[in-house]
């Protein structure tokens, strides 16, 4: 339903800036910045008319070879860490074990690139049709661990088991994009835009967990361990349906 409304706001952008563009046949070039050697800052807007990355990038640029020719260079890095420590209190009736204490952490990074040529189909007057094409390859990993401890009961006794779980990911993706749309420029140095992009990668990737349980305080527990390895791949078909923008030139 979302991605219906946006195709028929982005047809009706479309016709309007259509309109603006035939209205335009005899402006200066001089209204717009589509020239040899410019460069543009771009940024996404958001419903509320908020800024914020274009093309899911914490920053994007673009240059310009020629009046028609632009390259658009994205990139994205992001990473998190995350450290908790607990206490767990152990009780077999009245009889109280004490406390042990454990500890989990979490680790995720994230490192995208997209790169598009753009060609502009009428560099002249404030309305410009472009269409662009180019590759986009990302990287993922994630890693989390914990350390637990639990009671065992056994014969209304309480044994103290400890729990230590791992798990971590990685994966690849390399694909293409493709994208069209329009820009209007309000002034020379600033632009507004509307495209719609479609896009294609081929994801792999590997996964891992493992787990061990052991007992000091129980000896006739017995000791456990697991190791999970494995490996994932894919197509994936990505649609970001219309997008709406906005360039600062210099």
């Amino acid at each position: 339903m979302y991605q219906q409304r946006s195709r028929l706001l982005f047809l009706v952008l479309i016709s309007l800036l259509v309109t603006f563009y035939v209205q335009a046949q005899d402006t200066s070039s001089e209204r717009n910045s589509l020239k040899a050697g410019a460069w543009a800052l771009q940024f996404g807007i958001t419903s509320n008319f908020t800024l914020t990355s274009f093309q899911g990038t914490t920053i994007s640029t673009k240059y310009h070879f020629s009046d028609r020719d632009a390259i658009r260079g994205g990139m994205t890095i992001n990473g998190s860490t995350t450290n908790g420590n607990n206490s767990v209190f152990g009780w077999v009736g009245d009889t109280s074990y004490g406390s042990v204490p454990g500890n989990s952490s979490t680790d995720a990074a994230n490192v995208s690139f997209i790169l598009q040529y753009l060609r502009y189909m009428n560099p002249n007057g404030p309305v410009h049709f472009y269409f662009g094409l180019g590759p986009s390859v990302s990287y993922t990993y994630s890693h989390s661990s914990s350390d637990k401890s639990s009671l065992y009961t056994s014969n209304f006794q309480g044994y103290w088991v400890r729990t230590v779980t791992t798990s971590s990911s990685t994966q690849w993706a390399i694909g293409w994009t493709c994208v069209v749309g329009v820009e209007w420029f309000a002034c020379q140095w600033l632009s507004i835009r509307a495209e719609y992009s479609e896009g294609i990668q081929h994801q792999w990737g590997s996964t891992s967990s493992t787990s061990d349980a052991t007992s000091l305080t129980y000896p006739k527990y017995v000791p456990s361990h697991t190791n999970n390895p494995g490996t994932t791949k894919g197509w994936v078909l990505n649609s970001s349906g219309v997008s709406f923008g906005l360039s600062i030139y210099w």
